[in-house]
């Protein structure tokens, strides 16, 4: 009997000491779950992560097969400096390709151009020609490689001395550069 008491008292022990530790225990594995869980969230997480960076590295490589071209394109259509001499220039020469003749141009400056954004210059210029000569001269204007948008023309019809059709004509017109003066 004895040796049955002791091994009923064991046998409680043993319980209480199981049901101790479970209690014991049993907030750690809880713990311990929503670690796990968390980890999962943060594996999933960092999957999707890396899915996106291979995504934007095959868009890099794209980008950096054509950028030299792209780039160069692009800061002839929008140069970083307004450059009223490199306008003069081109309008020189589209109206020297078209025979149009230029007799003047003056600028309009927007007052505090923000370095890094797109801003916008108004040209005016004042031309000489013939009607097929202008047709041609606002094709390369709208069509050469800095971006030059016409806004608006005002055409007046008239001859020489000796009565060879001309056309006078005044464009406004507008340009782009990245902010800098």
């Amino acid at each position: 009997m004895n040796k049955s008491k002791f091994s009923l008292v064991t046998l409680a022990l043993f319980a209480l000491a199981f049901v101790g530790g479970l209690f014991y225990t049993k907030p750690l594995w809880d713990e311990v779950g929503s670690l796990q869980k968390g980890r999962d969230d943060k594996v999933v997480q960092r999957r999707e992560l890396n899915d996106q960076l291979v995504e934007l590295q095959k868009v890099q490589q794209e980008l950096n097969l054509s950028s030299e071209v792209s780039k160069e394109t692009t800061l002839a259509a929008i140069p970083e400096k307004l450059d009223q001499d490199e306008i003069i220039r081109e309008l020189a020469a589209i109206s020297a390709q078209n025979d149009v003749i230029l007799n003047g141009v003056n600028f309009a400056v927007p007052q505090a151009p923000v370095e890094g954004q797109i801003t916008s210059s108004t040209v005016n210029g004042n031309f000489t020609g013939n009607e097929s000569q202008l047709v041609s001269f606002l094709k390369d204007i709208e069509g050469g490689s800095r971006k030059m948008v016409v806004k608006s023309i005002a055409v007046q019809f008239g001859t020489t001395d000796l009565g060879i059709p001309r056309v006078n004509f005044n464009l406004t017109m507008e340009t782009y550069f990245q902010g800098l003066l």
